[in-house]
């Protein structure tokens, strides 16, 4: 007669199997909903910008000829929406009126919110010009920022500014629907 072995496990293999398949599916599906959650940050435009010319001095009198002349030497048009520029240097920054003779030298910040806008043109000082010509800001094109423009409400500046002669002055454009960095750029100012 014959003996019957009886098993002592109680998990056959093909069940065995079944359930790693089944954990290996949860665990992909984990993965995948977790990386596709997350969108791809959009990148900014690429551009090279330099300073060509800074110029300044604490006269109270010439704001004008305070001034910061960008030239954009490659890349991507920037749309003079979407372009902030940020000054910082040693100078004077204020709103308003100042009259008190010649003001106290200090570490500034001003903010170009965006492109738009006119400035007082360099020999007529009655006359506007653009600060970029058309919409956008290309290769080979220069934008033009004076100490006066924070002056009256003809563009994105609420500051005038007036900048120390031998200091440095540091220039930095952000592209703001990505809000990163296109280009930074520094110069030394020279006396008007």
């Amino acid at each position: 007669m014959r003996k019957f072995v009886v098993g002592e496990d109680a998990v056959s293999p093909v069940i065995g199997v079944v359930l790693m398949v089944g954990m290996t599916v949860i665990m992909i599906s984990a993965v995948a909903v977790s990386v596709l959650a997350f969108s791809v940050p959009e990148s900014a435009p690429e551009a090279r910008i330099v300073v060509v010319e800074a110029k300044g001095g604490m006269n109270p009198v010439n704001l004008n000829n305070n001034i910061i002349v960008l030239r954009h030497k490659g890349g991507d048009e920037l749309g003079e929406n979407n372009t902030k520029i940020i000054i910082k240097g040693r100078g004077y920054a204020y709103t308003g009126s100042y009259t008190g003779g010649t003001p106290p030298v200090q570490d500034i910040t001003v903010t170009y919110h965006n492109l738009k806008g006119t400035h007082y043109d360099d020999d007529d000082q009655s006359t506007q010009e653009d600060i970029v010509i058309g919409n956008t800001w290309s290769a080979g094109e220069t934008a033009t920022l004076r100490g006066r423009d924070g002056q009256d409400n003809s563009n994105t500046c609420k500051q005038k500014y007036r900048l120390e002669a031998g200091s440095t002055v540091s220039v930095t454009i952000i592209d703001t629907t990505t809000n990163q960095v296109i280009a930074a750029t520094q110069a030394t100012v020279k006396d008007v």
